[in-house]
Parts: C-alpha cells; sequence; structure tokens
C-alpha cells in the first residue's frame, strides 16, 4: 500500500490499523456520518498566545476523533464518527490527524513565511500545510527545530510520520505526556510515550509563545 507523505502520521503502526479498526467494527455504520458537513471555515488572527492556551485548547481536543488529513471536531469526549477506514481522507469523519491536530493547537496560520497566529474554531476543517516530517524538519517560520533535552509544555516530538504535543513534560527518563492524534484505532487522546528517547524523534517549537 502507498501512503501518501502528505498524510502519514502514525510511526510504524500502519500496519496495525486494520487490526484496530476491524476492533472498532461495531461503529464501523458511523462511516457515512458525514461529521464534516457540520464543520466551517471561522477564524480570526489573534495575538499574545501562551503556551498554557494552547494546552487548554489541545486538551479540548483529546477524547475526540481521528481524522486522516481532518482538522475539525467538537467538545463532546466522543468520536462522532468511530470506525472509518484507515488512510482515507474522504470518510468525512471528526478530528484532525497529527499533523493537523498540531497546526491547529499551535495556532498556526497556513502562510509557512508568516509566524503570527490565528485561533481556529475547533469545528473549523482546516489542516494545514505541513505534515509530520515537515514539523521535524522545521518547515516554515512558525517551526523551530530544538534539542530534545530542551523541550518543555507544548513543545512537540516528530518524527518522519507522526508528530505529538507535550502535555506534562519529563514524567520520567526519556517520558512525557503527549497529546497526540494517534490513529483511527485509537483517536485524540493524552498518553505516556518515550519520543523523546527514540532517535527517529526530532524536538520541534512553534515560534513566538508568548509566554
Amino acid at each position: 500500500m502507498i501512503v501518501s507523505r502528505r498524510l502519514a502520521c502514525v510511526p510504524g503502526v500502519l500496519a496495525g490499523l486494520a487490526a484496530g479498526v476491524a476492533l472498532a467494527a461495531p461503529g464501523a455504520h458511523a462511516y457515512h456520518t458525514n461529521f464534516q458537513g457540520s464543520c466551517n471555515n471561522e477564524f480570526f488572527n489573534t495575538s499574545g498566545v501562551t503556551r498554557t492556551q494552547a494546552r487548554i485548547y489541545a486538551e479540548i481536543g483529546a477524547h475526540e476523533g481521528y481524522q486522516w488529513g481532518g482538522g475539525c471536531w467538537n467538545d463532546n469526549d466522543v468520536d462522532d464518527a468511530p470506525g472509518d477506514p484507515s488512510e482515507n481522507a474522504s470518510t468525512r469523519g471528526e478530528g484532525g490527524d497529527c499533523s493537523g491536530f498540531t497546526f491547529k493547537s499551535w495556532f498556526e496560520r497556513a502562510n509557512t513565511s508568516d509566524p503570527g497566529f490565528n485561533y481556529h474554531y475547533r469545528m473549523r476543517n482546516v489542516h494545514g500545510p505541513f505534515v509530520a516530517q515537515d514539523f521535524k524538519n522545521g518547515v516554515g517560520l512558525q517551526n523551530l527545530i530544538v534539542s530534545k533535552t530542551a523541550l518543555i509544555q507544548m513543545d512537540a516530538l516528530a518524527s518522519d510520520n507522526h508528530v505529538g504535543m507535550i502535555y506534562h513534560a519529563n514524567t520520567a527518563y526519556n517520558t512525557d505526556r503527549i497529546v497526540e492524534a494517534k490513529g483511527e484505532a485509537w483517536g485524540t487522546g493524552i498518553w505516556t510515550r518515550t519520543y523523546r528517547g527514540d532517535p527517529s524523534y526530532g524536538g520541534v517549537r512553534r515560534a513566538g509563545w508568548s509566554h
């Protein structure tokens, strides 16, 4: 199977998604929910955004769904389109993927030459121009490569295929609590991860936080 670079988000687990979706079969009927039919394009320019504000934004998005290539969710702590086929951007379900979730939680703008801030309403269906590998490589003026030893709350760890933001830093050696859009079988949530100690992951920071 050829996986689009634009939408790749889950490192080393794509083969397992089929099994995960099979386990989620009772919700498979929700494939036809067309959650994105209720989404919008509402946002506004803002400034003075703090890491704490971004953390709260991401926390609200946790426990919602996951949509390959998506960027639209509500705040009812339920995946409103469970069991969608994985690796399929046309299923129009709820949630972002890993890079879309990071883009919105970091209040980023689509112009890679503009490090300013946009507030994206949760129901705004936007993914942004970046994939996980772009975050890892510090593509755009918004995204800065930093040493993993320097990472703190709401910095991120990114590989070529996945990106997750630090919810609680350094909970144990090379371990953090990560808020991330993980995959259709997992949804979006907050989990303990050892990405910091994984050589395939690099550190990235959103430029311009107020504090």
